[in-house]
C-alpha cells in the first residue's frame, strides 16, 4: 500500500559563497529543489527565478516553490546553477533527506556540495562562530563553524563542531535555549516514536536504537589504482561496546565515473542496531580488481551526533587535507524485532518486520 502524498512549501531565501563562473554574460544563479525518491528516480523539480543584480555570489531569492505530492521517505535535493548564454552550469548540491524535515519542518542552513564555504539557507536563524587570530594590526580569521537552530531549540546542545577551512580542529560549544518549552518534541527523536516495550529512564539498561546516516561527498581523496580506475565506496560501521556484538555496518556503491577523487556517494542508510555511547566508524575504500585498498578512515563519537544529530564536513584519517561529508540522525529506540516504534505502528498493518542490522538504503 502506497504511503499517502503530502503537499511541501520549500522556501529557499538565500545562499552565501558562490563562485564567480560567468566571466562574460555575469552571473544569474537559482536554485532548481528536485524530490527524489529511494532508487534514485526523480519524481518533479520546480527552479527559482535567476538572480541578476546585485551580490550575485551571495544571492537572495527568497521564494517559496510548491510541490503537490511528496511522500515521506523522498529526498529533497537542491542544485544552484548559474545561468549563462548557452546554457546553466552547476555550481554545486545540498541535500535534505526527508527524517530532517518530516514531519516538523526544517529551519536554516545547508552545506553545498562542491562549494566548502558555502551555504544555502532555508527559513530559520543559524549560529556562526568564527575564530579569529588577534594580531597587532589586526585580526585575521581561522575559519568558521555553523549550528543550524534545529540543533540547539528547544533542548539546547552540547558538543563539538567541525571548523571550516581547518579539517583537523573543532569548537567545543554549549547553547541553552532560554524560555524554550521543555515539552516541545525532541529533534533528537520524532514525537511520534513511542517507548512501548524500552526501559525507563533510569534504569540501567542498554536500549537498541536507530539511526539515519546519510554519506554524502568526499573531497580530496588520492588516485590509488592506475589499471582499472578508481572506484571509492564507504563503510560505515557501529564501533559496538560488545566484542562479541554481531556487525553492524552499511555500505555505499563504489563511484566508478566523474570526478572519482571527489567522490558524490548520495546515499542514505538505516543503521540499527546502534547503542548511546557507540562511535560510529567510516572508512573509505578505492575497489581494485582484486580487492580494495584503504582510503582512510573517520571516527565519529557519540556525542558529537547523539541526541542532537550531525551535519558536516569531517576530516579523513591518512589523507591530509581530504573531508568527508556526512549526516547522521538518531530516529529513537527499537522496540521489537528491529523495529522503530513507528514501524510498529505501520507493521500492525503491513504484516510486516523490519530485520536487525538490514540497511534500508535511500539514494539522494
Amino acid at each position: 500500500m502506497a504511503s499517502p502524498s503530502n503537499k511541501l512549501n520549500v522556501r529557499i531565501i538565500r545562499a552565501e559563497g558562490l563562485q564567480h563562473m560567468n566571466h562574460f554574460t555575469g552571473d544569474h544563479p537559482y536554485v532548481t529543489c528536485a524530490i527524489k525518491r529511494a532508487e534514485g528516480e526523480v519524481v518533479t523539480k520546480a527552479d527559482t527565478k535567476p538572480v541578476t543584480e546585485g551580490d550575485t555570489l551571495n544571492p537572495i531569492w527568497d521564494e517559496t516553490l510548491e510541490f503537490e505530492s511528496w511522500q515521506p521517505g523522498e529526498t529533497l535535493e537542491f542544485t544552484v546553477y548559474d545561468k549563462g548564454l548557452l546554457g546553466s552550469k552547476s555550481e554545486g548540491k545540498a541535500l535534505l533527506p526527508s527524517e530532517f524535515f518530516y514531519p516538523h519542518g526544517f529551519q536554516g542552513m545547508l552545506a553545498i556540495i562542491g562549494l566548502p564555504d558555502a551555504k544555502l539557507e532555508q527559513p530559520g536563524e543559524t549560529l556562526e562562530f568564527t575564530v579569529y587570530d588577534k594580531g597587532l594590526l589586526g585580526s585575521k580569521s581561522e575559519g568558521k563553524a555553523l549550528l543550524p537552530s534545529e540543533f540547539f531549540y528547544p533542548h539546547g546542545f552540547q558538543g563539538m563542531l567541525a571548523i571550516i577551512g581547518l579539517p583537523d580542529a573543532k569548537l567545543e560549544v554549549e547553547i541553552k535555549a532560554v524560555g524554550a518549552q521543555d515539552e516541545e518534541p525532541s529533534l533528537g527523536q520524532d514525537p511520534g516514536l513511542a517507548t512501548d516495550g524500552a526501559p525507563e529512564v533510569g534504569e540501567n539498561v542498554a536500549v537498541p536504537q536507530k539511526l539515519a546516516v546519510s554519506i554524502l561527498q568526499a573531497h580530496g581523496l588520492k588516485h590509488m589504482n592506475n589499471f582499472t580506475g578508481d572506484n571509492p565506496y564507504v563503510v560505515c560501521e557501529v564501533k559496538h561496546h560488545d566484542p562479541a556484538a554481531e556487525t553492524t555496518r552499511v555500505e555505499t556503491k563504489p563511484v566508478a565515473e566523474g570526478d572519482t577523487l571527489n567522490s558524490f556517494w548520495g546515499e542514505t542508510h538505516n543503521l540499527e542496531p546502534w547503542f548511546e555511547g557507540e562511535s560510529l566508524e567510516f572508512t573509505i575504500y578505492d575497489k581494485g580488481l582484486v580487492a580494495s585498498k584503504t582510503e582512510g578512515k573517520v571516527v565519529l563519537p557519540c556525542d558529537i551526533f547523539s541526541p542532537q544529530g550531525f551535519s558536516g564536513m569531517v576530516a579523513i584519517s591518512g589523507l591530509p587535507h581530504a573531508l568527508l561529508h556526512v549526516i547522521v540522525r538518531p530516529l529513537g529506540p527499537l522496540v521489537s524485532s528491529g523495529e522503530t516504534a513507528e514501524d510498529s505502528a505501520s507493521s500492525k498493518k503491513k504484516k510486516k518486520k523490519v530485520k536487525v542490522s538490514k540497511k534500508s538504503k535511500q539514494c539522494c
